[in-house]
């Protein structure tokens, strides 16, 4: 009887829970094929050629951990009829860990590997912009390499191979259309930027008729209450054994929720590639983007979730309102009062150019007309006038409900009460008209919801009136300049009591695309003199400034020779 081989040394790509049976690794009724392991991780050096950056051209040499966590154990593995064991892989990795390089190696290796006739690979992503990045290093990765260059033919939306008649390319969008595929292979970018699972269902569903379909899905972190948190955790439940499926591979580089953030070591666990693609210092490293992360709130849900992988809330506190950098330079909301108080700013401020931003309430709450005055020359900062108003009769009640000093507030004269027990838009109009008297409004910027009869009757007065959207396209611009102004104490608001409690209350929300503006409804209090400000700095930008004057009203203005 033939003796069974004694165990050799476990092959990278196998986990601790596989056994040698005499002949091969196991797990359960698995396999592992050292053989395929190997082909799959040599592919990469010895047929591709990295796309970007400073190690443009050279051979994919692959890292450990992208050659021992994933490749090996994806190409690896078998089933008892030896097809592949593992249809799906999710890698959820911070940005610059090479992922995207990876993914456009995996598709190649996708459409060759198995000599598949007639394959069909895909890459999938939100919109077609992000689906074309992959396949846009993909065929940079051809177009470098001898051999692949020679046997495959890049054509704008598809890498073809004419000795298979097999394609890659990118889709994007939803399934309408996009009948008729039948994918053999299958990479997903940016999972958490998905509004849906639809365009990847439709896709994998279409691979029923190949033998061992492969998908490669890849993504960060993103913000809770998404399709992607929704995937990231079955990917956690399946990685924990909760959920059983031994078709999908799972693979986390990430900190987890009670690791400080600020630690070298949380970074360093979180980026397998850290020092290598991924910087520890210098502008762009790890260091410098942590340091900015801890002055400016903001930034430090966008360095969890870039840089550390962890999902956070949409919505994060935003300004800071008093701080020191690096150099021990204090700024914020704080340090941006200036030299004239709040009450002294209407006077200081007469018959200067002025931009408004008006909040309404719908009866109870405050309302805020906010004036926003550009700087007259390089060395005035610009300047903020800002007006609040609450119905007389709910001022007691609601300083009671609110725990906020609204009583004393209307006693400093930095809260004017309407006549009452619902907000008085007549008293607000006529506040705008006397303020129109005073300084030179440009234009003035209102939320069409709840505001169509005061734009009305503005605009019959003569006053230049804008409805300016709420959302991410109208307010990320304006928000981050309001962000920046605090952050370089950029311009002076008197130190009002009220403004500056919405700039501790206000929380910020961020799109997909990194667009940001305030949110109300995340805010822990009323937020309504941020908004105003926000929507008059937004009028602002669009400005072109005061029209010339006609050459025939310029004094200066002459024909002919002096």
């Amino acid at each position: 009887m033939a003796k069974a081989k004694a165990a050799p040394k476990r092959p990278a790509g196998v986990g601790p829970a596989a056994t040698w049976d005499g002949e091969v690794w196991r797990e359960g009724e698995f396999w592992f094929d050292e053989v395929a392991a190997d082909k799959a991780a040599g592919f990469f050096p010895k047929y591709l050629r990295l796309s970007e950056g400073e190690w443009a051209g050279q051979p994919f040499h692959l890292a450990g951990w992208q050659e021992n966590d994933i490749i090996r154990p994806l190409f690896g593995w078998k089933c008892a009829d030896g097809t592949r064991r593992y249809r799906r892989c999710f890698v959820w990795v911070p940005r610059k860990n090479g992922k995207t390089e990876l993914a456009a190696g995996v598709a190649l290796l996708a459409l060759l590997g198995d000599g598949e006739p007639a394959g069909q690979v895909f890459s999938i992503a939100s919109d077609a912009s992000q689906a074309a990045l992959v396949f846009t290093k993909a065929t940079n990765m051809v177009a470098r390499s001898p051999w692949m260059s020679e046997n495959l033919t890049s054509l704008k939306n598809s890498i073809y191979c004419p000795q298979l008649n097999a394609s890659f390319r990118p889709l994007s969008g939803k399934p309408t259309g996009k009948h008729g595929l039948s994918m053999s292979g299958l990479v997903g970018d940016e999972i958490h930027e998905w509004r849906s699972g639809d365009l990847y269902t439709f896709v994998h569903d279409s691979a029923a008729a190949r033998r061992q379909p492969i998908e490669f899905l890849i993504s960060t972190a993103g913000t809770k209450g998404t399709h992607g948190e929704e995937v990231y955790e079955e990917c956690v439940r399946i990685k924990s054994g909760e959920v059983e499926d031994p078709s999908t591979l799972v693979v986390i580089y990430a900190a987890d929720a009670e690791d400080d953030w600020t630690k070298p070591e949380v970074w360093a666990k979180a980026n397998p590639n850290l020092n290598v693609s991924v910087k520890l210092e210098g502008p762009s490293g790890l260091a410098a983007a942590c340091r900015l992360a801890q002055q400016l709130p903001r930034l430090e849900n966008d360095f969890k979730r870039y840089r550390l992988n962890m999902w956070t809330e949409q919505a994060v506190r935003w300004l800071p309102i008093a701080g020191i950098d690096d150099e021990g330079r204090r700024f914020g909301w704080d340090h941006c009062v200036g030299p004239v108080s709040w009450q002294a700013m209407e006077a200081s401020l007469f018959g200067r150019r002025a931009f408004g931003g008006l909040d309404l309430s719908a009866t109870q709450d405050l309302s805020a007309w906010v004036l926003w005055f550009p700087g007259e020359d390089p060395n005035d900062l610009p300047k903020v006038l800002a007006r609040f108003f609450k119905p007389a009769d709910l001022i007691k009640a609601h300083t009671k409900r609110d725990r906020v000093p609204y009583d004393r507030w209307v006693q400093e004269g930095a809260l004017i009460a309407t006549p009452g027990n619902v907000i008085d838009y007549a008293f607000i109009r006529e506040q705008i008209f006397r303020d129109a008297e005073r300084y030179r409004i440009a234009n003035i910027g209102i939320d069409r919801w709840n505001a169509t009869q005061m734009s009305v009757e503005l605009m019959q007065e003569g006053l230049p009136v804008e409805f300016f959207g709420q959302g991410f396209a109208s307010l990320s611009a304006p928000s981050k300049e309001l962000e920046r102004l605090v952050l370089s104490n950029g311009f002076e608001h008197g130190g009002h009591p009220i403004l500056r409690r919405h700039a501790q209350a206000v929380a910020v929300e961020t799109d997909a695309a990194g667009n940001i503006k305030p949110a109300k409804s995340k805010s822990a209090q009323r937020i309504d003199g941020i908004a105003g400000l926000v929507t008059a700095i937004g009028v602002s930008d669009k400005d072109q400034g005061p029209a010339p004057v006609s050459p025939w009203e310029d004094p200066n203005f002459s024909i002919g020779a002096a």
